[in-house]
C-alpha cells in the first residue's frame, strides 16, 4: 500500500498508484547503486592498501649508513663481513674531500667523496652503490681504491634517502629519481672540476648498475659504463623479489598503481632498454655472478641481447659459481685489471 500525504489531492487514484510503484523501484535502484559503490570502494581500498603494504616494505630504505659500514672511510675500511682473508689496505685512499652536490630545483643534497688522483683533468669515474647501501660500503670503497691506485679520479655519492644524503621520504624509486642524482653528479664533475664528458665513466653495482643503465634517458655526459650484477627489467625484478620474500607476484600491479597514483612516481617511466636506445652507445663492461638469487642471471642475458641489437660494444665477464656482487671479493685482481683496462681504453 502506498501512503500519501493527507494534504495531497488525488485526481486519479490509478495514476497515484503508478507513481508510488515508480518511487519504490527508484529507491530500490538507488539502494543497489549505493551498495555497488560501497563494495567498489571497499575493493579499491583493499587493492591500494595491498599496494601500499608491499611498497612500505619493499621500497623502504634506512636514510642512514648501514651499521656494519659506519666506520668505513676511503682511508680505512674493513672486509670483515665479506668472508675474505686478504688485506684491502693497498686500496686505501689517504686524501679525499667531502663534497655536497645540490640537485637543481629540489631540496636534495648528495653527500659525496671526491678522491683526486692529482692528474687534473684526467679520467674520472663516478661510482654508484646498491640498494640500502652507501658510499661507505666496501663494494664502493674497494672499487674506488682500485681505480684511484691506477690514476683515476673517483667521485662516490650517496643517493637520496641513502647514507649521508638528504632523506626525502625514506623510499627508493627504482632508479627513477636516483638517475636525477647521477645527472647532478655528472654535471658537478664537468662544471666544478672542469673534466669533459669524454673523460668520465660510470661504475654501478646492483641498483647502482640499474641507475647507470637508466642515465642515458636523462644525460649522456659520460663515455663508458661498467656494471656489476645489473637488473634490466624492473617489473620482472620486482615480481621475482616478491616471490623471494614469500609474496605473490600478483602484488606487482597494486604496488605499481599505488606508487603511481599516491606517490606520483611511474616506476616504469624509464627503463634500461629504452634508455640504451637514446644513449650515445657508450661501451659497457659487464660483470655477472650467475649463482645469484637476488638479481637472476637472465637480466644480464637481456642486457646483452638489447645492447647487441643496438650495436653497443660490450665486454662480458660471467662467473657461474659466484653470487651477488661477489666477483670483486673472490677475484679482486682480475676484477681490478679488467675494470682499469676498460676505462683506460674508453676514457681520454
Amino acid at each position: 500500500m502506498c501512503i500519501r500525504d493527507r494534504n495531497s489531492v488525488i485526481v486519479d487514484p490509478g495514476a497515484s498508484a503508478h507513481l508510488c510503484i515508480d518511487d519504490f523501484y527508484s529507491q530500490k535502484s538507488k539502494m543497489k547503486k549505493a551498495v555497488l559503490i560501497f563494495f567498489v570502494l571497499i575493493l579499491l581500498g583493499g587493492y591500494f592498501f595491498a599496494g601500499y603494504n608491499v611498497y612500505s616494505q619493499a621500497a623502504l630504505v634506512e636514510c642512514a649508513v648501514p651499521k656494519a659500514d659506519q666506520e668505513n672511510k676511503p682511508n680505512n675500511f674493513s672486509l670483515s663481513d665479506k668472508n675474505v682473508l686478504w688485506d684491502p689496505s693497498e686500496y686505501f685512499i689517504t686524501n679525499y674531500e667531502i663534497v655536497n652536490i645540490e640537485i637543481p630545483d629540489e631540496n636534495i643534497i648528495l653527500n659525496s667523496w671526491w678522491m683526486d688522483a692529482q692528474n687534473n683533468e684526467g679520467p674520472t669515474v663516478l661510482v654508484l652503490h646498491g640498494l640500502g647501501s652507501s658510499k661507505h660500503s666496501p663494494d664502493m670503497l674497494l672499487t674506488a681504491g682500485m681505480l684511484h691506485k691506477n690514476g683515476f679520479n673517483v667521485l662516490a655519492i650517496d643517493f637520496r634517502d641513502h647514507g649521508d644524503s638528504t632523506c626525502e621520504d625514506g623510499f627508493h624509486s627504482a632508479g627513477q629519481k636516483e638517475s636525477d642524482d647521477v645527472v647532478a653528479a655528472l654535471n658537478w664533475i664537468i662544471n666544478k672540476k672542469g673534466i669533459s664528458q669524454d673523460n668520465i665513466g660510470i661504475y654501478g653495482s646492483s641498483l647502482g648498475a640499474l641507475v647507470g643503465l637508466l642515465t642515458p634517458a636523462k644525460s649522456n655526459n659520460f663515455s663508458a659504463l661498467a656494471v656489476l650484477d645489473a637488473p634490466f627489467d624492473f617489473e620482472t625484478l620486482v615480481r621475482e623479489e616478491l616471490n623471494y620474500q614469500g609474496f605473490t607476484e600478483l602484488l606487482w600491479t597494486p604496488l605499481y598503481h599505488y606508487v603511481y597514483i599516491f606517490e606520483g612516481i611511474n616506476l616504469l617511466a624509464n627503463n634500461p632498454g629504452d634508455s640504451l636506445k637514446v644513449s650515445s652507445k657508450q661501451p659497457i663492461l659487464i660483470f655477472n655472478g650467475m649463482d645469484n638469487d637476488r638479481v637472476l642471471s637472465h637480466h644480464t642475458d637481456d642486457l646483452i641481447k638489447s645492447a647487441n641489437e643496438l650495436g653497443i660494444e660490450l665486454e662480458i665477464n660471467r662467473y657461474e659459481e659466484l653470487g651477488h656482487t661477489r666477483v670483486l671479493y673472490d677475484y679482486p685482481k682480475e676484477f681490478s685489471l679488467k675494470l682499469v683496462q676498460f676505462f683506460s681504453r674508453h676514457l681520454n
